[in-house]
């Protein structure tokens, strides 16, 4: 046997070979060796395990210093990014970098302070948008209220100046046909404005001619003009296309300011109206317009503000010439939101001049001139038209029924929206003119419940909306429940003219 080399040595020393031969002593021998080798194994085993826990315990304590350390750079780190973001603020730390809870405490006081300011921005939002709301719907009431004996005046004195009256007569109608519509300019005015602060325009693409509409508005403001003596004078580019896409009601509405404008403040010498191409491809075209006056200029103080909300160049213009002083603003705004801006330079008591470029899409239609010269009367007969007009108000009942006699239109009228959906159900009509805002039931109710009538007649059959309302979602709501199209109160007897051929020209060819 192989023993331990300790007890081997001890054999060796002190027993003699004879009782290597005694198996009771080679047994006891034997034990002896194993205990000594699992005695090595002992100490080798502790060595290791003391080994692996010193390793283990500077890995442990290098950690430690580690993460300590990481610890006193973000306290440190977030002093500063705390300092940094309010200076101002008197901070409850010690220069203590182990002061974590104070910071801890510091940044609850802060987050508990910016939900309070959350809750009170959130308040006052609801209370902005409340605001918003009222002032919508004030607008919406004072317009539909001012737009509906409008709406009489406007077209009682159209009907009268076309039935001969006596010069003197007719002098004094046009001067309430001017009256009037200037104060239609003010109330619309108003009603753009806030449509354009509550971001609700939206823009048309239709094809139209720009020849005609800068010539339409030429000759509306003609009469203002002759009355001072001064000139409206035309410079069209011969170059122009015949006709473009866009917005011709916002491009009129722009232009009728600025020239309107120049008319006003002008008493002598003449207003010139020019537009030329400037740059051309095979979609577009880039047009240039400039109108210029000989009128009583700005001073170099005042050009920068003319532009402002309710801004003229001196409170003594507003007593003089009258005006919201929101034209100029409106027209910038919208020209902003077709992707242009407006550029003035003017001369102060020799006149001003006005200018800016805008890019249309080239239409493939060739358009023949349709000059509007606002006579109704040479508008052709609609004879074997039967509408109906769903109105409350007699007066404005009265006015449109003198209309259709004109146009030889046969019309019924229901006072209200039970009146008018039974009236629907009894008879043939080949439209339906629809005020919004009637007793028992509104338009948009009368509408939908005529649409849910069995039949495609039912579905089919043109409703106009008419009325003096002025919400800003008015139009989409009109549409949502079903109607074909939409006419403002007061009307112009010539669009009104228009969509009822329209419609009843459509309903022909079904």
């Amino acid at each position: 046997m192989e023993y331990h080399h300790l007890l081997d040595k001890q054999v060796k020393k002190m027993l003699p070979a004879q009782y290597l031969e005694d198996e009771t002593i080679l047994q006891f021998l034997g034990a002896i060796n194993n205990s000594f080798k699992n005695f090595d194994k002992s100490i080798k085993l502790a060595d290791h395990a003391f080994n692996v826990s010193e390793r283990e315990y500077v890995a442990v304590t290098d950690n430690l210093r580690l993460q300590n350390e990481i610890k006193q750079r973000s306290i440190s780190q977030l002093k500063e990014a705390i300092k940094a973001l309010n200076p101002d603020a008197e901070l409850n730390i010690s220069d203590s970098d182990n002061d974590l809870i104070h910071i801890i405490s510091f940044l609850h006081e802060r987050i508990a302070k910016a939900k309070e300011l959350e809750v009170a921005l959130i308040q006052s939002k609801e209370l902005a948008e409340k605001a918003a709301m009222a002032k919508a719907q004030f607008l919406s009431i004072m317009s539909h209220e001012i737009r509906t004996p409008m709406n009489a005046v406007i077209g009682f004195t159209h009907l009268l100046i076309h039935q001969d009256p006596k010069p003197e007569q007719k002098e004094f109608l046009n001067f309430l046909k001017f009256s009037a519509e200037n104060l239609l300019v003010l109330i619309n005015d108003i009603l753009d404005f806030s449509k354009i602060e509550a971001g609700r325009v939206e823009f048309e693409s239709v094809d139209f001619s720009l020849t005609d509409l800068i010539k339409n508005i030429r000759l509306a403001l003609l009469q203002k003009a002759n009355e001072k003596n001064i000139l409206i004078k035309l410079m069209m580019d011969q170059d122009l296309p015949n006709a473009i896409i866009g917005d011709p009601v916002r491009l009129g509405q722009i232009l009728t300011n600025l020239m309107s404008n120049a008319v006003k403040f002008t008493h002598k010498g003449k207003v010139t109206v020019s537009a030329s191409l400037t740059s051309s491809t095979a979609d577009s075209s880039t047009i240039e317009f400039e109108i210029a006056d000989t009128g009583i200029g700005i001073t170099p103080d005042k050009i920068e503000h003319i532009f402002e909300s309710f801004s003229q160049a001196s409170s003594d213009t507003t007593r003089k010439y009258g005006g919201t002083g929101l034209g100029l603003t409106i027209t910038k705004r919208l020209l902003q939101l077709l992707g242009s801006d407006i550029a003035v330079e003017s001369e102060y008591g020799k006149g001003s001049v006005f200018n800016f470029s805008l890019t249309f899409k080239n239409s493939r239609k060739k358009l023949t001139s349709t000059a509007d010269s606002d006579e109704f009367y040479r508008l052709k007969s609609l004879k074997g038209t039967r509408l109906l007009i769903a109105e409350d108000n007699q007066i404005n009942v009265i006015l449109a029924k003198q209309f259709m006699k004109q146009w030889e239109v046969e019309c019924d009228v229901a006072e209200n929206g039970e009146i008018a959906l039974m009236l629907v159900k009894t008879h043939d009509y080949d439209m339906i003119l629809m005020d919004l805002q009637m007793p028992e039931m509104d338009g948009y109710q009368t509408t939908r419940a005529i649409r849910e009538l069995p039949g495609d007649k039912y579905k089919n059959l043109p409703i106009i909306a008419l009325t003096a309302s002025a919400m800003l979602d008015i139009q989409d709501m009109a549409f949502t429940v079903g109607m074909n199209d939409y006419v403002s109160k007061p009307f112009n007897p010539n669009e009104l003219h228009r969509k009822i051929d329209l419609y009843s020209r459509q309903k022909e060819s079904v």
